[in-house]
């Protein structure tokens, strides 16, 4: 491999959100989804470019050369083809969310979100005066799906529909018969789709294929808003920028208008980030995926081993969801904490009795984490 994904590097004295959870304390933090990797190089030396250049970090433009880079992108991994006009650059892919469903329909409409989902989606609601609607994924032969039947009932009301794909924390990477029958939910309620897809570049099951939901037809993407960054595949979410794709124009007119009121720059050097990313053409996708995925293999072989957790196979993402259901304690993420794994709960994504896990580090910090989880449910094989 051309990138370094084994040295352990310590970010305890960097303030990292992650590992400043757990500081001066011997708990592993697996928690949020944050990888333990080196930001890749050519991203790194765009950032230093920038900086050496010019002196002044002052408000600042889209790059010309990031639009061109993002759309060429968008053709050469979906060939999907999309016009720069279409795009509107934004903070975070949150931040989009949470644009979309203000400007979309009226107060008290409601806001249509499958469960288990990121916490973030389950406030977006309440924030934009939008009245929530769970809609659960259902365990299907060991893989989580979407309940079409219970969609196309919780949709008729609603004036927005929030998907994320590849799902978090489910790791489900949707097949494009999902995709169809879930625009087909969309249209047949007129309801507008906006699509979480931060986790693109991170597709580890190697028979399923990542496909943007608004490549499928033109009257689905006149539907659908479509939100990227690279910030989770090269792991730079301290300089975010992300990117709302809107064919709809009367949609992107009133999304763009909102989101100029309330952000009127990006970081200069967020935005030097990411016009590398979107420009990349190393190997760094099929090293990172390499990687994760024996990282996976390992985790997934553990939680069989220990009798009492569950999982399902993770397709996509570096986040492997936990059923600890089977664990005769009342608190599995205090349970597991206490033995040094600092895991996610559940509850706060709508499902009390699981955790998250974040398998993306190097392998020594992996297995250090599965000897702590290994002693964690041994007494209750």
């Amino acid at each position: 491999m051309k990138f370094d994904f084994e040295t352990e590097i310590d970010r305890r004295a960097w303030n990292s959100v992650k590992w400043d959870r757990y500081r001066d304390q011997d708990v592993l933090p697996l928690w949020v989804a944050d990888m333990d990797f080196p930001t890749p190089e050519f991203v790194m030396k765009a950032i230093r470019t920038r900086l050496q250049q010019h002196p002044i970090l002052g408000y600042s433009t889209v790059p010309d050369a990031l639009v061109e880079n993002f759309v060429d992108w968008t053709d050469r991994m979906y060939n999907w083809q999309i016009n720069a006009d279409w795009l509107v650059w934004l903070p975070s892919v949150m931040t989009g969310i949470n644009i979309a469903v203000q400007v979309i329909g009226n107060r008290n409409d409601h806001c249509v979100i499958p469960t288990p989902v990121y916490p973030p989606f389950l406030s977006v609601p309440e924030q934009n005066v939008r009245e929530p609607a769970f809609s659960p994924l259902v365990l299907q032969k060991d893989r989580w799906e979407m309940d079409f039947d219970d969609l196309d009932q919780t949709t008729k009301r609603a004036s927005t529909l929030l998907f994320c794909n590849p799902q978090n924390p489910t790791g489900r990477v949707y097949a494009q018969n999902e995709l169809w029958e879930l625009a087909k939910v969309c249209l047949r309620n007129n309801t507008v789709l906006i699509s979480d897809d931060i986790h693109w570049g991170l597709v580890l099951d190697e028979n399923v294929t990542y496909k943007p939901i608004a490549s499928l037809a033109p009257e689905v993407a006149e539907r659908t808003i479509t939100l990227y960054s690279h910030t989770k595949t090269y792991n730079i979410a301290g300089e975010s920028v992300a990117v709302a794709i809107i064919p709809n124009p009367d949609i992107r007119r009133d999304f763009k208008a909102h989101a100029q009121r309330i952000h009127p720059s990006l970081s200069p050097l967020a935005l030097a980030g990411a016009t590398a990313a979107f420009a990349d053409n190393t190997s760094w996708l099929i090293d990172l995926n390499s990687y994760l995925r024996q990282n996976r293999d390992l985790l997934q072989e553990a939680i069989t081993d220990s009798e009492v957790l569950r999982t399902t196979p993770v397709e996509g993402t570096h986040l492997m969801w936990i059923d600890a259901k089977c664990l005769p304690v009342s608190n599995p993420q205090k349970h597991f904490e206490s033995f040094g794994l600092g895991l996610f709960d559940g509850v706060a994504f709508r499902s009390p009795g699981f955790v998250r896990l974040n398998f993306a580090m190097p392998r020594t910090l992996l297995e250090k984490g599965i000897e702590r989880l290994i002693s964690a449910t041994s007494a209750y094989r």
